[in-house]
């Protein structure tokens, strides 16, 4: 999305922070809540008061940054983001993920509603950052981990030996700690590299006039728990527009695989992790280090897993998951 500097007060920006993300917990928020209180006749004790009960750290901190606010504006005082690259803009991470979520959402409901003994919890908000939403039986659940491939990466067939097109990356720190906590997890995850290009068009024309200004303000800002508020601006958006990002999307399909396969293919094929099995990583890519799958030869796709769901059971894959073999494998002594 283009992050074309709009016009705008402070006392228009404070409205529209408390209007469209008004509880949440960024401390900008709460600046905006205490200089509102001001502006209403508040006295000073209780402005402060107010940003100390909605996020700013101290009654100290409070009252420095009201002072200031008096002296210098609402926008002067606030922290400009020192890191403002795609890989830190929402529209590039935050938003093709919620926008992939909500549709998995649909396809999930559809499969429960067929079979009356699942129900789909959502543990999104749960704080557990590996699992996104549980499939449960009557015994039994199923963790899910809804996964967007939004960029193709172009050096794929380079330097892990897989076309751009046939490639998903996974984060091997994610999989190796969902194998000690959750080690039955399913990454799901839809392919679409034309899904940042749909909502940099789409999302623009959906903004109210105070949308605009607190997504100009989450692009600008930075402070203490500004995930939060990043958050709670994109579900909420993705929800109330959902009718009509729903139109735009292509429908692309997802693919499921294990956290368990995922590992291991990074211990049997090295070369598709690249900082292991490759020498000079860092000048082929981003520094996190992933597990490169192929879409075709890793994965399975959703509606088999659906399929087999619905004739076997969801045991029927959590079993499938961990399948066991036996094998002749090194065990050096020296």
């Amino acid at each position: 999305m283009s992050n074309k500097r709009i016009q705008y007060s402070d006392l228009q920006a404070a409205r529209a922070l408390v209007t469209v993300v008004g509880d949440s917990r960024w401390e900008v928020v709460a600046l905006a809540h205490a200089f509102l209180a001001v502006a209403d006749g508040a006295d000073e004790i209780d402005a402060v008061r107010i940003a100390k009960d909605r996020g700013v750290a101290t009654l100290k901190e409070g009252r420095v940054l009201l002072r200031r606010c008096a002296n210098e504006g609402f926008l002067p005082v606030l922290k400009p983001r020192s890191r403002v690259g795609s890989a830190e803009n929402p529209v590039t991470k935050l938003f093709p993920a919620a926008v992939t979520e909500e549709r998995f959402v649909e396809l999930a409901t559809e499969l429960c509603d067929r079979q009356s003994s699942l129900s789909c919890d959502d543990e999104r908000e749960t704080g557990h950052t590996l699992v996104d939403f549980k499939i449960r039986g009557s015994d039994e659940s199923l963790p899910i981990n809804v996964k967007t491939a939004s960029t193709a990466f172009e050096k794929a067939r380079d330097l892990v030996g897989l076309e751009p097109d046939d490639c998903i990356p996974i984060p091997v720190y994610k999989a190796s700690a969902a194998l000690e906590t959750v080690p039955d997890l399913l990454y799901v995850v839809s392919v679409d590299f034309t899904l940042i290009a749909t909502l940099d068009v789409l999302l623009p024309q959906l903004f109210s006039e105070d949308e605009r200004i607190v997504w100009d303000l989450l692009n600008r800002f930075e402070g203490a728990r500004l995930r939060n508020a990043e958050d709670a601006f994109i579900f909420a958006t993705v929800r109330r527009y959902w009718h009509r990002i729903r139109e735009v999307l292509k429908g692309n399909p997802f693919h499921a695989v294990s956290a368990r396969k995922a590992i291991r293919v990074l211990q049997t094929k090295p070369r598709r992790t690249p900082g292991i099995g490759l020498r000079a990583w860092g000048t082929g890519a981003s520094a996190e280090v992933n597990v490169h799958l192929s879409i075709r030869e890793d994965t399975t796709p959703w509606d088999q897993v659906v399929s087999r769901i619905e004739s076997s059971g969801l045991d029927s894959i959590i079993v499938a998951i961990n399948r066991r073999r036996q094998e002749v494998v090194f065990d050096p002594e020296i």
